[in-house]
This record gives C-alpha cells, sequence and structure tokens, in this order.
C-alpha cells in the first residue's frame, strides 16, 4: 500500500499488490449473458447497466443496489412522509382541533428546519467516524417516535417539541446517504442512483396525501381518535419498521466493512471498480479541510444552487395545499385539497428518473436535464404571477412546479463527482449546500409564502419567478467552471479519469 500526504491529510493510493485488477477478482469478465437471472436482463434492457458491463459485475452492482437504495428509498420516503403529513393533518382538522388560527403551521415548519440544519454537519462529521448502517437506521428510530408522539398532542407547544426532535434525527439521513452512494459507485453511476434515491421524497409526499385521505373517510373518530392522528399513527408505524429494516440490510462505506450480502470476491471486485476515483476517510476536522473548502468555487457555487432550488421548490410544496384549502369546501372537498398535490409528486417522480438515466446515459452531462426542466418552472412562475389565467391554469401552474424535482439529484450528483477525488471536501460541501439551503428556505417560507396569506402570494410568486431565472444561469456558470477546472487538471498532467471524466467531459473536451 502506497500513501502520500497533502498536508496533513493523508490519501491512500492503490498499489497492484492491495487492489486486484477487476479481472482478477470477477474470474468470468466474459461471462455469457445466458447465465443472467432474468431480473439482470431486464434492467440492462432498461439501461439501468452499461452494455459493456461483465455479467458478473453486474451480479455485485446488483448486490449493492439492492442493499443501499432499498433501505436509502424507504428511509428518504418516509422523512418526507411525516414530514408532508404535518400539512396534511393541518389542512384536515389539525388546525381546528388544536387551534392554530395564525401561522403557526409555517413557525411549526421553521423549528424543524432549524434543527435540521443545525444539527446537519456535526451528525455527517459523527457520520465519517461510526458505521453508517448503524447511524442512519438509529436516527430513523428516533424520528419514528417523535412522529408517532404528534399523533397524541394537545398543544401547539408539544408540536414546536416533537417537531424538533424530527429535525435533529432527520438531519443527515439525505446526506449520509448520498455519502454511502458516493462511496461505492464509479461517476458514470452516480446520477440515476441518487435520481432514483431523490424520487422517493415525492413518492412520500404522494402517499402522505393518499393516506390522509384515506384515514379521514375511515378512521376517522375510531377509538375516539381524529382521522390526522391516525395519519401520524400511521407513518410512525412505518418508519419504525424501516429502521429495524436497515440495521439488517443497510451497509457501511467500503473501507470500514464488508456487508454481510457480498462475499469476499463480490467486495473486492466491489473497491477495484472505484479504486483510484472514490476515497472516503474518516472526515477529521482540521484547519486544513476549511482551507481547501473554502478556497474552490465547489463550495460557494455549489451552495448557492442547492439554496436557490430550494427557494424554487417552494411553491409547489405547502402553498398549493394551503391555495386548496383557502377553496374548500367550496371548490375543493377535504380528498381533494389532499389529493391533488400528488400530481405535482408524480410530475417530480418521472421528471427526476427521466433526468438521472439522460444524464448518466449522457456521461454524466448532469447540465443537459438541469437547464431543460428549468424551463416549465419558470413557466408556471409566470402563469402564478399573471394569476388570471382560470382556475385551470392556476392548477397547472402549481403542478408545472414539479418539473424542479430533477435540480436535486443533478446538482448533488454533479458536486459528488466533482470532488469524487476529495472525501473530506465532499462531505463538508454536501452537507453545507443541504444546510444552508434549507436553512435560508426555511426563512424564505416564513417571509413569502405565510400561512395567512393564502390563496395567493405576490412577493413569493414574483421572488420565484426571480430565483428560477437565477437557476437557469448558475448552472450554466458550473459548467463554465467544471470545464476550465478540467483544463487546468489535465494541463498539469492531473488524473484525467477523475478530472475530466467525473465532470462530464469522458474523453475529449468537445464531448461537451
Amino acid at each position: 500500500m502506497a500513501t502520500s500526504k497533502v498536508g496533513p491529510v493523508t490519501t491512500v493510493q492503490p498499489t497492484a499488490n492491495d487492489t486486484p485488477a477487476r479481472s482478477d477478482v470477477d474470474g468470468s469478465s466474459n461471462t455469457e449473458d445466458g447465465k443472467e437471472n432474468l431480473w439482470i436482463r431486464f434492467v440492462s434492457f432498461l439501461g439501468w447497466y452499461p452494455k459493456d458491463m461483465p455479467s458478473s459485475e453486474k451480479l455485485v452492482v446488483l448486490k449493492l443496489d439492492l442493499s443501499i437504495l432499498i433501505f436509502g428509498c424507504l428511509s428518504f420516503f418516509t422523512k418526507y412522509l411525516d414530514q408532508q403529513s404535518l400539512t396534511n393533518a393541518f389542512v384536515s382538522g389539525m388546525r381546528e382541533e388544536i387551534g392554530l388560527w395564525g401561522n403557526e403551521l409555517n413557525y411549526i415548519t421553521a423549528t424543524f428546519w432549524a434543527s435540521y440544519c443545525g444539527f446537519m454537519i456535526p451528525a455527517c462529521y459523527f457520520l465519517t467516524r461510526y458505521p453508517a448502517n448503524i447511524v442512519l437506521p438509529t436516527l430513523e428510530f428516533g424520528w419514528g417516535i417523535s412522529t408517532l408522539g404528534l399523533a397524541f398532542v394537545q398543544n401547539v407547544e408539544a408540536i414546536y417539541a416533537l417537531r424538533f426532535l424530527v429535525g435533529l434525527f432527520e438531519c443527515c439521513s439525505f446526506t449520509g446517504t448520498i455519502y454511502v452512494i458516493g462511496s461505492w459507485y464509479n461517476p458514470t453511476e452516480v446520477a440515476r442512483r441518487i435520481a432514483l434515491f431523490f424520487i422517493a421524497s415525492p413518492a412520500g409526499t404522494m402517499f402522505a396525501g393518499y393516506l390522509q385521505a384515506a384515514a379521514h373517510t375511515n378512521l376517522d373518530g375510531v377509538h375516539g381518535l381524529s382521522g390526522w392522528r391516525w395519519l401520524f399513527i400511521c407513518d410512525g408505524i412505518i418508519t419504525l419498521g424501516i429502521a429495524f429494516f436497515g440495521y439488517v440490510f443497510f451497509v457501511d462505506i467500503p473501507s470500514r466493512k464488508k456487508p454481510f450480502t457480498l462475499t469476499d470476491r463480490d467486495f473486492a471486485l466491489a473497491k477495484a471498480r472505484i479504486a483510484g476515483l472514490s476515497s472516503p476517510p474518516t472526515l477529521k476536522i482540521s484547519a486544513s479541510i476549511f482551507k481547501r473548502v473554502l478556497g474552490r468555487w465547489h463550495f460557494y457555487v455549489f451552495v448557492t444552487l442547492w439554496t436557490i432550488f430550494d427557494l424554487n421548490f417552494l411553491p409547489g410544496g405547502q402553498p398549493f395545499s394551503l391555495y386548496l384549502r383557502a377553496n374548500s369546501p367550496e371548490k375543493y372537498s377535504i380528498v381533494q385539497v389532499n389529493t391533488l398535490p400528488t400530481i405535482t409528486s408524480a410530475v417530480m417522480i418521472a421528471a427526476a428518473l427521466i433526468a438521472g438515466v439522460t444524464a448518466d446515459r449522457l456521461n454524466g452531462r448532469f447540465w443537459i436535464p438541469a437547464l431543460v426542466t428549468t424551463v416549465p418552472v419558470f413557466v408556471g412562475m409566470v402563469m402564478l404571477n399573471v394569476w388570471d389565467v382560470g382556475e385551470s391554469g392556476r392548477l397547472a401552474a402549481f403542478m408545472l412546479q414539479g418539473f424542479i424535482a430533477p435540480i436535486s439529484p443533478m446538482c448533488m450528483g454533479w458536486a459528488t463527482v466533482i470532488m469524487a477525488k476529495d472525501a473530506e471536501e465532499r462531505a463538508v460541501v454536501t452537507a453545507s449546500m443541504n444546510s444552508i439551503g434549507q436553512g435560508i428556505s426555511a426563512g424564505a417560507q416564513v417571509a413569502l409564502f405565510p400561512a395567512t396569506g393564502a390563496p395567493r402570494w405576490i412577493m413569493g410568486f414574483r421572488s420565484s419567478l426571480a430565483t428560477s431565472i437565477v437557476q437557469f444561469f448558475l448552472i450554466l456558470l458550473i459548467l463554465y467552471l467544471s470545464k476550465r477546472e478540467a483544463k487546468e487538471k489535465i494541463g498539469s498532467g492531473g488524473d484525467d479519469e477523475a478530472a475530466v471524466g467525473g465532470q462530464g467531459i469522458v474523453a475529449t473536451e468537445e464531448k461537451i
């Protein structure tokens, strides 16, 4: 094993004696496709695996997908299930029963995000030092218990306290799973997996709407509990079940422990696949880390883009539900108030998944899907600013906001790949993206989309129109900076594959 030092940070470089070549560990790189199982054939047909990937390698990647993505997606699903349930409960009886007649919903949401953002970076630091397959399920268990407690609250103070705890326990579920994904996959595999992981959030939002509609219709009054209380009971039980699933099946990063789902040969191949492409050491807080992070453009531009994304995400979420509730029961029933926003979530799922697959097929050109999907978001915001477009037009405008979804996997995937060679920078930057962006978004939601402003938020819509334009140009800025960085690394004789392939410039600059 050869080591090299850059300042106080030690990096490990694989040598011929450390990590066997891929052909040595798979033993059958030319395995006939006929020996592949039916599922691998099916997902290969869909383009999930590269055409030139050996069958034995596909089997290893499939095992990783099952170990990482099932729990990761289910965890992210419950994160947004629990978050959205608060809004669904609010428009389904909680407001009247608890007495939330002002902007308490905004303040409760801000309390959650204050906790979530405040603990995120410390939690991600903790995650790099202890097993991810223990830390993340334990946090899931914590927010499951806190969510369950919401079913029995009697005053707004209890809601504030429990939402604070939910934010604390959820704080690194997103960035933690991204950290694990970035540690096991090579750059051309990241985008579609982050996209699949991301779509669990609108899926959770959708399910929350249908679950609340079902609880309001079928469980309201059962054992003396309102339908919205049963919603939190169901959420809590689902979340706790997924936490126990994570303890059994989720994996740690490859530098620490072999997953029980992989054989020794599988594990050797899994590490050989990412040798030299990903380096996830234990994060050690030191002056050198902050000097590297603050001395590069990655932190400033990616944090800014993520913050703009969070701001653009707002109109299609809670404001849409409040718009419908403000027109209920004259135009919309309680069931419709809970189910119509799920159309926006369905748009998010389709757009994010298509964007992720497209980015990988374009060899990591994240900027193309990101630019394309910004356009309908802008169109929807123009319609909401005009306002006089009819009821159907306003509904369509809110639903077009679902096209904001691909920005999350595109931005996070782009950042993960660009910083693949510096896991410490990657951990700090991705955690900062989420914490700073969500923190600013939480404050902006109170100011721009107060609950009492429904059904029309003039300043909020104007602000979102402006940030959708800013988003478009920030994507172009990252493209320019990444191309410039790639040229500099090639000119200095750096690692071509990491410097170039990791930014969507697979072989030559002309491919962009």
